[in-house]
């Protein structure tokens, strides 16, 4: 792609805009010549007689109306060429720019968009500064290079199905033409999902090549709004969900299995992506589909032959794991949902959705992590992957679907608060298992977050309007609930499945949980821990210093939870130094209130260890060395803005996630600063406390590799600010005393 010679394609350009305008000449006139237009007013105006006046003048007229269908489509090839031109070269221009910008991080690109490291070994790079990129900077560099392949392929895909429609017809010419790359695109689609829809219309005895090929179109179009739009209405709302109904559980006693399952977990994902653009796109016809969607939610979508049949709620909702719906859309479907469960409730969830009146299998493949039958926890999926949606839902409240209206709950005393009487029965699998709190977690987390939970490249939302400002505000109430309702570890672990989100909203609200933390009985007005925090700038709420701290103990005793969450503490711990600038005083004060946040998780997390395995000494051990490990993999794998230059930081959470983490210095306000900041994540990953050849034989040594890790921005300011020996040690005699007051937090007895 970087080699890519668009020189004759360019000429091309130039020749076809030069061949629309003698066309033009030839058709309407101009420059003097004899002209199509002429031609047809003589033969018009001509007195004919016999056969001429039948065939020869129609002729004439006809072959007139040519010259100008012949312009039509010149300058259609011409527009088409000229656009994919302007298109190929942006992309070009764009991969270079990102090889060579990964270059300099020692990943390199090959020919094939693959990526790899490229650091020189010690021998080569001699005293010169080489620094090997981690795992997670070569998959970075190979996702971004790959979504710039994707768009150069997207792109020629276009142009040349747009050129051959051009090139079909040996005898006419094409009176309509395209105006465009986008224009060809919107009509692309349009065709596709005519062909799609026929396709459809065969249901349940679609072969599985034609499955596969109904995927292969899907694939490419399933962001197209035209061919998404013409999809979901040509189907309509009833026979949308009658397709998928008709796939997924055909009503035959046999359920798909092997290869054809695989297949209808691409055609169910492509499903959902597809409806899920559809929904942005406001015409009357797909107003209607979406009214027509939310009022077949209770009806029962049947099987020819079969009497059970699942609700409307539940096809759509397992249509709904891919892809961001629009608000709108989400807020109706999400209200009716649960204002006709509501009203059912004499049933109870379980019964409601899985009783022997509505089997069906839905999901595939079958087993997999996709919510079951149970409609809420699809459209959980839904809202995790739309914030604006999820945080209007969480602040919303439902009735009962008119059999009392005035009986309304809170949506989220009705799905999260246990405790409230009435408060949702969520639904268990075959194994007795309740899988519906995973989803539950990931529409917390966009609404709480506000970005998709599973965004690869995640960004706290800016705060520079009223709207976005009131949003962010909205969000940490929404998460000071979250920190109230699970702040003992036994509610966190009766809703399995929900830890992970948990843990990803801890580290996105780190700021804030350290703001709550710096309020020792009460001091924190008169301390200006407002000013320290910028409070006010960075919209931090305080959630309570007694809950703030259960809250943190109740993930930290967890060792995936522990991990993300001091990484997390690591990062901002260092930047929230470096946002006091040249005041001495403030940034250790605000340093050493860091320490206090680690020593905290750390005894949470060893005095974990030391319940689970009590004196089973060689177990203990084996957690402690795996525990004292996580920096090597956490700090390592920091990657994102440049420190100063954005708002946050991403660090890993669990296989493949990322959050991001917000930083105390989104407005550096110097290049010292900044240097400082830079320089702050530089120095982590130098000092890595590598302990991989040493044997943790107790919980007095993880705990030293705790308090390394607590120090390292301390001793990394000092460093930076050129501290002498007598100043480091006042300052590590301070920092273990806070340490410790942080252990004490969460001390609940002496680890065994």
């Amino acid at each position: 792609m970087t080699d890519l010679r668009l020189g004759k394609l360019k000429a091309a350009v130039t020749d076809w805009e030069q061949m629309v305008g003698k066309l033009r000449a030839l058709a309407t006139g101009g420059g003097g010549g004899i002209n199509a237009a002429d031609l047809k007013a003589k033969a018009e105006a001509a007195d004919w007689s016999g056969a001429n006046a039948t065939v020869t003048k129609g002729f004439v007229a006809k072959t007139a109306s040519e010259f100008n269908d012949v312009v039509t489509e010149a300058r259609s090839v011409h527009k088409i060429l000229q656009e994919s031109h302007a298109a190929f070269k942006k992309h070009q221009e764009e991969l270079k720019t990102t090889v060579d910008r990964w270059a300099k991080r020692n990943v390199y690109i090959n020919d094939k968009g693959g990526a790899v490291s490229a650091a020189p070994p010690g021998a080569v790079a001699g005293n010169a500064k080489t620094e090997a990129p981690t795992q997670e900077d070569v998959d970075a560099a190979a996702a971004e290079v790959g979504r710039i392949l994707e768009a150069a392929n997207e792109t020629d895909r276009i142009t040349a199905r747009a050129l051959r429609k051009h090139a079909a017809s040996k005898y006419d010419f094409d009176e309509t033409g395209y105006r465009g790359l986008k224009d060809a695109d919107r009509q692309q689609g349009i065709e596709d999902a005519d062909a799609q829809v026929k396709l459809a219309a065969k249901g349940a005895d679609l072969t599985d090549a034609e499955l596969k090929r109904f995927n292969e179109v899907a694939k490419n179009q399933r962001d197209n709004p035209a061919y998404a739009e013409r999809f979901a209405t040509k189907l309509g709302p009833e026979g949308t969900l009658q397709f998928w109904r008709s796939l997924a559980d055909p009503g035959r006693g046999d359920t798909p299995t092997g290869e054809r399952a695989k297949i209808l977990a691409k055609v169910q994902d492509n499903l959902s992506l597809t409806l899920a653009t559809a929904t942005h796109v406001d015409t009357p016809a797909m107003r209607e589909w979406k009214d027509g969607i939310i009022a077949a939610g209770d009806d029962r979508i049947k099987h020819p032959g079969i009497m059970s049949a699942p609700h409307g709620f539940q096809v759509m909702s397992s249509l709904m794991g891919k892809g961001k719906f629009e608000s709108g859309f989400l807020t109706s479907y999400g209200k009716e949902m649960v204002e006709f469960e509501r009203g059912n409730s004499k049933l109870g969830a379980d019964w409601l959705w899985d009783g022997p009146g509505n089997p069906a299998q839905l999901n595939y493949p079958p087993g997999s992590a996709k919510p079951g039958n149970d409609p809420v926890a699809g459209f959980m999926e839904a809202l995790g992957h739309n914030p604006e949606a999820s945080l209007k839902f969480f602040n919303d409240s439902t009735g009962r679907g008119g059999k009392d209206d005035l009986d309304t709950l809170s949506n989220w005393d009705y799905l999260v608060d246990k405790e409230n009487e009435n408060a949702r029965e969520w639904p268990t699998d075959d194994d007795g298992k309740t899988t519906g709190y995973k989803n539950l977690g990931h529409a917390l987390e966009s609404a709480t977050l506000g970005y998709a939970y599973d965004d690869q490249n995640p960004s706290i939302p800016p705060l520079d309007t009223d709207e976005q400002k009131a949003a962010r505000d909205d969000r940490t109430a929404l998460m000071q609930r979250v920190v109230d309702n699970y702040k003992n570890a036994d509610v966190i672990d009766g809703q399995p499945g929900i830890r992970d989100s948990l843990t990803n909203m801890a580290a996105g609200h780190v700021d804030s949980l350290n703001y709550s933390m710096a309020n020792f009985g009460g001091s924190g007005e008169q301390a200006g821990r407002d000013g320290m925090f910028d409070a006010k700038g960075n919209h931090l709420r305080d959630f309570g210093q007694t809950d703030g701290a259960n809250f943190l103990r109740a993930l930290a005793s967890d060792e995936d939870s522990y991990k993300t969450l001091s990484a997390a503490q690591q990062v901002y711990g260092a930047s929230a130094m470096g946002a006091q600038g040249d005041d001495l005083q403030d940034a250790l004060r605000v340093g050493r209130h860091s320490v206090l946040m680690h020593g905290l998780m750390d005894e949470a997390r060893f005095e974990s260890i030391g319940k689970e395995f009590g004196d089973e000494k060689d177990e203990r051990n084996k957690e402690l060395e795996k525990q004292a490990e996580w920096r090597k993999a956490a700090v390592g794998a920091v990657v994102g803005t440049a420190v100063g230059a954005g708002t946050a930081l991403i660090v890993p959470a669990g296989a493949a996630m990322a959050i991001a983490v917000p930083l105390a210095m989104e407005n550096v306000g110097g290049a010292a600063n900044a240097q400082f900041a830079t320089e702050t994540i530089d120095w982590l990953k130098e000092r890595e406390f590598d302990n991989s050849n040493e044997s943790i034989e107790s919980i007095g040594k993880a705990k030293e590799v705790g308090q390394h890790n607590a120090m390292t921005p301390l001793l990394n300011y000092a460093d930076a600010h050129g501290m002498d020996s007598d100043a480091v040690w006042d300052l590590a005699e301070k920092a273990s005393v806070r340490y410790g007051v942080g252990a004490g937090v969460t001390d609940t007895e002496d680890s065994k």
